[in-house]
């Protein structure tokens, strides 16, 4: 008889990418039962990396009503076995209620451990993230997938997008991603010296592609009038000059995906961007920046980055305030 098998993955996109080696486990175990995946609000867009089974939505900050809703989702359907890949709190009350399912979860030891030592003995595996480790270990990617039993290792994700455009990309080109928060917020950069960082990585690469986060109308309406731009919402191209750099404004799902996967290199702050690269397996540098403040900050990035970073293929650089120094250490990495 086919066993009904649920995944909780409603978080960021970023994470989405670092779950897949887990998910892919999944799948392959389950390959023959029902098998269906929450994404959140903010990351259901790479929805088509399932297409084989069923996806719902819940808010990636879960509101009352819906803790309420998936409660009784519970008591009303028959789950077999349920998979926590997103530690929230709430999913951890659920397997000391629900004692006829089967619960796999990641668990979080930190300041404050989730879950706490009462609840996680009703979980019927766990595999720990440790937050307080400073030496060397596996990275976040490596042990999720440790959560569920190897079987076969066939991949059943969706790798080939579906664009919906009819912007060809060049044969070659890099893939930058400006974020606001890491360019402006903390390095305190405008955006005309973000201009200076595109044109230095077109000088040193045959052609350049970048976004930005969507829906930003003040930055991305600077960028459309200062490079060509492919508008992706309305499929709408407003090519003015013969220079070597696209935005892509708007880019999202599938096209950015596809964007990512079609690029040689990946430039990006890290964050989903990269976290898609080395899911797809692109040379990637990292655009990093830590604002330290005491000894606990310091060490809680350095656990940070041994948790997200994977274990290769993955070289990162930390920018400086100074624009001139961090092209400076630019120049040497690329």
């Amino acid at each position: 008889m086919k066993k009904n098998i649920l995944i909780l993955k409603n978080d960021r996109t970023g994470d989405l990418f670092v779950s897949l080696k887990a998910i892919n486990r999944i799948l392959n175990k389950h390959i023959n039962d029902n098998v269906k995946i929450i994404l959140s609000n903010v990351n259901h867009k790479f929805g088509f990396l399932f297409p084989n089974i069923t996806k719902n939505i819940l808010s990636m900050n879960i509101s009352i009503y819906e803790k309420i809703s998936f409660f009784f989702y519970l008591l009303r359907n028959k789950i077999d076995i349920i998979y926590i890949l997103t530690p929230k709190n709430f999913y951890y009350y659920l397997p000391f209620l629900f004692r006829n399912i089967k619960f796999y979860g990641i668990t979080i030891k930190g300041i404050k451990n989730r879950p706490n030592k009462f609840l996680i003995k009703y979980l019927f595996k766990h595999i720990e993230i440790n937050r307080l480790q400073i030496s060397k270990r596996k990275s976040s990617y490596d042990i999720q997938k440790e959560l569920i039993e190897k079987t076969s290792e066939k991949n059943l994700i969706n790798d080939n997008s579906e664009t919906s455009h009819n912007f060809i990309y060049p044969r070659n080109y890099v893939f930058f991603h400006y974020k606001q928060n890491l360019f402006e917020n903390l390095l305190g950069w405008d955006l005309q010296s973000t201009t200076r960082l595109l044109k230095f990585l077109s000088e040193n690469f045959e052609n350049v592609l970048f976004s930005s986060e969507i829906n930003n109308n003040k930055v991305n309406n600077f960028f459309s009038s200062q490079f060509n731009t492919y508008n992706f919402p309305e499929n709408k191209k407003d090519f003015f000059n013969d220079k070597n750099v696209f935005f892509l404004k708007d880019i999202d799902g599938y096209n950015l995906f596809d964007a990512v996967k079609k690029s040689s290199q990946i430039i990006s702050p890290e964050g989903i961007i990269t976290h898609m690269g080395y899911y797809l397996k692109k040379p990637i540098l990292a655009l990093m920046h830590f604002n330290l403040k005491d000894r606990r900050d310091f060490i809680n990035q350095i656990i940070s980055c041994k948790e997200w970073f994977p274990p290769d293929n993955y070289n990162f650089i930390v920018l400086k305030k100074d624009f001139e120094k961090s092209i400076s250490k630019l120049k040497k990495r690329i």
